[in-house]
């Protein structure tokens, strides 16, 4: 991952929440206006750096199983299992705790350890977990949205969409990688290994 880069996107992230989270919960902020809010900065986590060390060592079953019967067929999605608009409104929320104090470095590790990190699943499961992952469908129960995005939002998402994880380490998501790109060049010497 780039980390000047990081840096540089996180405080400007970190600038545009700043300077509108008060505009974001004002009373007279209607529900369109927040969910413009809400993708905006969606859209502004979107495009901060990513890389490897942001996967969570976490792969679907289903995708697993497919990459030990058909590796070279086998397309994975990283899926941000805190999908951009709920991490819109996640930031808010978090400036809003702060009363507007949440740091720089506070708001990096936000991305580094939730917002940014992601599961591998097939596509169809990606599918799956759409309708799952707004908020509109999230079943908050007794939890405020803070407490219910920090300890219950992927787990109740990946069970309504029924998907279940298993391990696979960094390690093996590379050589996966690896393994697809001399499939693709026609050059496979030995089959892959998921284990």
């Amino acid at each position: 991952m780039n980390e000047k880069l990081l840096n540089e996107r996180i405080q400007v992230l970190h600038t545009i929440v700043k300077r509108t989270f008060k505009d974001y919960f004002d009373t007279d902020t209607n529900q369109g206006q927040k969910g413009l809010y809400e993708t905006v900065i969606g859209a502004t986590i979107w495009y901060l750096p990513g890389g490897d060390e942001l996967f969570s060592g976490q792969i679907s079953i289903e995708a697993f199983n497919s990459i030990k019967s058909n590796p070279e067929g086998t397309k994975l999605v990283e899926e941000h299992s805190f999908p951009r608009k709920i991490g819109g409104r996640f930031i808010y929320e978090k400036f809003r705790e702060s009363n507007g104090q949440l740091s720089l470095h506070a708001l990096k590790d936000l991305f580094l350890n939730r917002l940014g990190r992601f599961n591998l699943v097939l596509k169809s499961e990606n599918d799956r977990l759409k309708k799952y992952q707004k908020i509109e469908n999230m079943d908050l129960g007794n939890l405020s949205f803070l407490e219910f995005c920090q300890t219950n939002l992927e787990a109740d998402t990946y069970s309504k969409a029924d998907i279940q994880l298993t391990g696979f380490t960094e390690e093996k998501y590379k050589e996966f990688k690896r393994f697809k790109n001399k499939a693709k060049k026609g050059i496979i010497n030995e089959p892959f290994n998921p284990r």
